[in-house]
């Protein structure tokens, strides 16, 4: 018998240190949804990429030409009165801008001498189809709209960039004239709109010169004919009798204002120290009135000093008529009766200094309005309004003088040259054009197709309700996958079979060995939610592979609607399950045998179409898998789906497990979902999922056989002795151990 052994797997290398695994994951996660939807991705880039390659190709060619000019406020080339300072204005340029775009100068751009308006309006369709001055008009909203206008940063500088795609041939041509035409009418237009703002300002200047001349004169009549009238006589130029005293009383509210606010200082200090005791006066008084201190520091520092002298002896424990107490007290009295003295002598003259400063207050008062009465008999008469009438004439005389000094420098300013504009760089003719860029656009396509073939996949994926991994299996099945079948696998009595292809069914077959749901249980029924997920083959090669190991196996074909094994084996069809089942021929007539010596094979056999449906839920056929669980070491049973045939119930139960295949990205979770709660509730054994045709190129799944290792394995030769071959294999989730030191 052949037997085998495997080496354990290669362990998995641990993370590296600091490396978030949850974050790995999910990054993993998202690079496997991209990597299987990558055909959308590359379609979807390539389209749009030819796409933009197209419509690159089909594009105009626009050529554009830029002139360069210098802005500022302007101020004379030669400074009269002082050094011109030019600061940098974003609002005023910002403000030029629209100058330079306004009707008026494009206007005089497209009626200048370079016909224009014929030119551009021909290239661009509108002469044809319209008047004269629409064309114009038309013109000019094209100029305005190709042609754009920038500041250099931190500078006066504004480049005039215009852009034209015809006339074909020569729009480089007519974009140079264009800008250049631009800059020449805008520098123009400034200049002479400058001019004529200042002397229409100059104009208006002079007439209000000219207006307050008239009005002088007739205020001059008019006093001197008001001061014959009253006959006043001038004293001075600036007195009219009044003013003299106006100046006295003046000084006198200050002087009385000042008298007043001392009288209340002293009275407020007064009221403040009258109710004062001898103790707290003597304590307050050199801060109240800081010239006392002198007078009281002396005979208080002599009360402390004596104070201190009869605590020291009444501390001693002398009587109160011990001699020193006695004199000590004597003393100390004699200096709280001066104290005493000199408190109510300073009183006495903080009261004096108060009504003193008071009569001085009054006196100041009485003198003031003496005056102001004099002040207003003087002002009551005709000089005052003598005096309101020289000063409008003055008045007048001064706004005449600053008007006719400003006039005078303005028209010397008006005649000194100006530059507000400068042409720093004229357009020139680029033979190149600047769009389309075709390296950029081509750029922009593959950005756009990547961005918008990504965003398309996920997309699709998120509609995607298919099983496409084992977490989608154990997250809305809530079962386990005992197998993972890769793609492009062939039934391994197929000579082209590749070695590792088998690798994946002996992980199938160890799972269901291992399987506590199955136990000790032989027949393993493989059914599907639907057709076509490759439940035939799946079933087929693990009955091969347990039969490699030296198992007895049966494979039965229990599909009736659909048989497929016996193309596989290439044997007839019948006589099979079905005519054992009729009674038309006995199970050992039925049964075949395979060039695999350890595996035998039931067809599904073939008899009236009519007749096949309700065969699986008889006595005889729960009496065939019986004779086949007595003689066999694994019954292998290929079920119809799950969905839509009612044979499969009654197999689900005569089995002793059942698997489900499920084939990857087919059928929607909920189908499977509900094959699988078909099998328990028909009381089948449900043993687990095999994810068939996964994509190891694509999904997830790769990385449960993407594994390498090698295991060995003994055959005999054709002398009867035994040979050990290490074989290179792939490591599958589950398989390390598999069959590990079995000897058959």
């Amino acid at each position: 018998m052949a037997f085998e052994t495997q080496q354990p797997a290669a362990s998995v290398p641990a993370p590296a240190a600091g490396q978030a695994p949850g974050a790995a994951v999910h990054i993993l996660d998202y690079w496997q949804i991209f990597y299987s939807r990558k055909e959308i991705v590359i379609a979807v880039a390539l389209l749009l990429i030819l796409s933009g390659i197209v419509i690159t190709r089909r594009m105009p060619q626009v050529y554009a030409s830029m002139a360069t000019i210098e802005v500022q406020r302007e101020t004379p080339n030669v400074a009269l009165y002082g050094s011109a300072i030019a600061r940098y204005d974003p609002i005023f340029l910002r403000s030029q801008f629209e100058i330079i775009k306004s009707n008026p100068v494009l206007e005089q751009v497209v009626d200048g001498g370079d016909n224009l308006a014929d030119v551009l309006g021909l290239a661009y369709g509108y002469k044809a189809n319209e008047t004269a001055a629409d064309n114009r008009l038309r013109v000019i909203e094209l100029i305005k709209r190709r042609t754009t206008l920038s500041i250099r940063r931190d500078t006066d500088l504004i480049d005039i960039e215009v852009r034209l795609d015809k006339p074909e041939g020569e729009a480089a041509k007519y974009a140079q004239i264009v800008a250049n035409s631009i800059a020449e009418v805008f520098r123009d237009h400034v200049r002479r709109r400058n001019m004529a703002d200042v002397e229409e300002a100059l104009s208006s200047l002079s007439s209000e010169i000219a207006s307050l001349g008239r009005e002088i004169s007739e205020k001059e009549n008019e006093l001197s004919s008001f001061r014959e009238l009253h006959q006043i006589t001038i004293t001075s130029s600036g007195d009219y009798g009044a003013e003299a005293l106006r100046r006295i009383i003046a000084d006198q509210t200050a002087k009385a204002n000042q008298a007043t606010i001392e009288a209340e200082i002293k009275k407020t200090r007064y009221e403040r120290v009258v109710g004062l005791t001898t103790a707290e006066a003597a304590a307050s008084l050199p801060i109240l009135v800081p010239e006392s201190a002198q007078f009281l520091a002396k005979p208080v520092s002599e009360k402390q000093e004596f104070e201190l002298q009869m605590a020291a002896l009444k501390q001693a424990d002398f009587g109160d008529n011990h001699p020193k107490v006695v004199q000590t007290r004597a003393l100390l009295e004699t200096v709280e009766a001066t104290i005493a003295e000199k408190v109510e002598s300073i009183k006495s003259g903080v009261k004096q200094a108060w009504e003193q400063a008071q009569t001085e207050a009054d006196l100041y008062k009485s003198q003031l309005q003496a005056l102001e009465e004099q002040e207003r008999s003087i002002s009551s008469g005709p000089a005052i309004e003598y005096e309101r009438l020289q000063k409008d004439l003055d008045s007048l005389k001064k706004r005449r003088t600053a008007l006719q000094t400003r006039l005078d420098d303005e028209r010397v300013n008006l005649k000194m040259p100006k530059t507000s504009v400068r042409i720093i760089d004229r357009a020139k003719i680029e033979p190149r054009p600047v769009s389309p860029n075709f390296a950029l656009n081509v750029t922009l396509s593959v950005v756009a197709g990547l961005l918008f073939g990504v965003l398309l996949a996920f997309f699709v994926e998120y509609l995607d309700t298919t099983v496409k991994n084992v977490e989608d299996v154990e997250k809305w099945l809530q079962a386990n996958v005992i197998g993972i079948i890769p793609q492009k696998m062939r039934a391994l009595n197929d000579p082209n079979v590749r070695a590792k292809h088998s690798e994946v069914y002996r992980v199938l077959r160890m799972n269901l060995k291992s399987s506590k749901a199955l136990g000790a249980g032989k027949v393993v029924v493989f059914t599907s939610a639907s057709a076509g997920e490759g439940k035939s083959m799946t079933s087929f090669n693990t009955a091969w592979v347990c039969a490699e190991v030296g198992e007895k196996v049966l494979l039965v074909d229990a599909d009736l609607h659909r048989p497929r094994q016996h193309r596989t084996l290439g044997v007839p069809l019948e006589p099979g399950l079905a005519n054992v089942v009729v009674g038309e021929a006995a199970l050992d007539d039925a049964i075949v045998k395979t060039e695999q010596p350890n595996l035998d094979f039931l067809p599904a056999g073939s008899i009236d179409s009519s007749s096949i449906y309700g065969l699986m839920d008889t006595d005889e056929m729960s009496d065939l898998v019986a004779k086949a669980r007595e003689r066999y070491d694994r019954v292998i049973v290929d079920a119809p789906p799950m969905i839509g045939i009612s044979d499969t119930a009654q197999l689900t139960r005569l089995g002793d497990g059942v698997v489900l295949v499920i084939q990857h990205r087919k059928y929607p979770r909920a189908l499977c979902k509900r094959a699988k709660d078909n099998i328990i509730s028909m009381g089948g054994n449900f043993l687990g999922v095999v994810l068939n045709n996964v994509n190891s190129a694509h999904d997830s799944s790769s990385y449960y056989y993407e594994h390498q290792y090698y295991y060995y394995y003994y055959t005999q030769d054709s002398s009867g002795r035994t040979r050990r071959t290490r074989r290179a294999s792939t490591h599958h989730h589950g398989s390390a151990g598999d069959d590990a030191g079995k000897k058959e």
